[in-house]
């Protein structure tokens, strides 16, 4: 059946481009994505990966619905182009700043405490 090769191929390249997952088949790159994504794409992606399972054994492969297989990846694919590559690494660098800021903040109330203990004995 032709329809392996279609079944997620359109959501190959997001995955590459969106979030960085430029290695491996489908299956492994939807595992990857699983806990990037919200639970209704993650259950739109089992279904498309256990439909490419399905899809090379002939008579499972009558029993798939390709429009709902088409639909769910439509809903991943418009899910995927709305995310923002560079505001996600914005927001991780700036997560990054403020774990760092943080952790300044507390050397100082340390050493602040430690000097405090020190003049006072």
């Amino acid at each position: 059946m032709d329809a392996t090769p279609k079944i997620g191929a359109r959501l190959m390249p997001l995955f590459e481009s969106r979030l960085g997952l430029g290695k491996g088949s489908f299956e492994r790159r939807a595992k990857r994505a699983a806990h990037r994504l919200p639970r209704w794409a993650r259950r739109d992606l089992r279904a498309l990966s256990e439909a490419q399972g399905m899809a090379g054994h002939p008579k499972l492969a009558m029993r798939l619905d390709m429009a709902e297989l088409t639909r769910a990846e439509g809903r991943i694919a418009r899910h995927l182009e709305a995310i923002d590559v560079k505001a996600r690494r914005r927001y991780w660098q700036l997560g990054v700043l403020a774990g760092l800021m943080f952790n300044l903040a507390l050397l100082a109330a340390l050493m602040a405490a430690v000097y405090y203990l020190l003049i006072r004995s």
